[in-house]
């Protein structure tokens, strides 16, 4: 099963800070995160690791990957 680890906004809107999710063969990180993110198209900037490595969302996982996603945080003054 991959492994998603979801922070901040993600995981609110998710439900949960961690999913697992059964696939088969090959699927994009993008593929993967639109079935159990409500409202994921609606962030731009995020950021995906791959078994600890970055990663876009247009990668492939297999079902042994694990996939963590964090929403990029702005904000402050410049």
């Amino acid at each position: 099963m991959v492994r998603i680890r979801l922070m901040g906004a993600f995981a609110h809107l998710a439900g949960s800070r961690e999913l697992h999710v059964k696939i088969r063969g090959k699927k994009t990180v993008d593929e993967i995160l639109r079935e159990v993110i409500p409202r994921y198209e609606e962030f731009h900037e995020k950021i995906i690791m791959i078994n600890g490595q970055p990663a876009r969302g247009d990668a492939e996982v297999e079902d042994t990957d694990e996939i963590k996603v964090m929403p990029v945080l702005s904000g402050g003054r410049p």
